[in-house]
């Protein structure tokens, strides 16, 4: 604005001049407070939008967690099952050889009643006794060894459904963390726009 020589100006003009420059301040004021107004919607609007992107990424989280729990309970009833079967056939085959141990031994018991003598009872007995020890340990052996591998075959599946739930819950929460930064960003872009 040119420099106004005040002392020439009449009551009249000066009082206009004034007039005007107050107009000005007060539509100054207006436009400020316009301007807070509208920076305090797009604040509240976009911190709206990152609740409710935040909230679908918990429920989706927590859907997929809550799959991954129920698959995991499939699998450990699955493996129980298996277990369960196994673990009844060879109750079965250890019957069917108890029944056929104690055949031996009742046949045994039939061949001493029927020798005349003790020495010829010894020599049919002989061999039969020490090969039924055999089978029994040998049974018992393979017995052990396939429910402790059942066992750890079971437990290296749950570590492993661990693990996958562990990692899944640290990406989500990564994923989430990345999600923070972008919104702040859209947010500085739009103020710079609304500028």
């Amino acid at each position: 604005m040119a420099e106004i020589n005040l002392k020439k100006l009449s009551r009249a003009e000066l009082l206009e001049m004034m007039i005007q420059y107050s107009e000005e301040a007060e539509a100054a004021k207006e436009h400020e407070r316009l301007y807070k107004e509208e920076l305090e919607k797009e604040k509240a609007q976009m911190q709206h939008e990152m609740a409710e992107e935040r909230a679908r990424m918990l429920a989706a989280f927590d859907e997929e967690k809550a799959q991954m729990r129920a698959k995991f309970g499939e699998q450990k009833a699955e493996q129980k099952a298996k277990f369960d079967k196994d673990i009844a056939g060879l109750k079965a085959r250890l019957t069917r050889e108890k029944e056929e141990m104690q055949q031996q031994v009742d046949d045994a018991l039939m061949k001493i009643e029927n020798s005349q003598s003790l020495a010829e009872a010894s020599i049919k007995l002989g061999g039969i006794m020490e090969s039924a020890q055999k089978a029994a340990d040998l049974y018992l052996e393979t017995l052990k060894k396939s429910a402790q591998k059942e066992y750890q075959q079971l437990m290296q599946e749950i570590q492993e459904t661990r693990a996958k739930l562990q990692d899944e819950e640290t990406r989500k929460t990564e994923e989430t963390a990345e999600v923070k930064p972008k919104t702040t960003r859209k947010r500085r872009t739009t103020k710079k726009e609304t500028e």
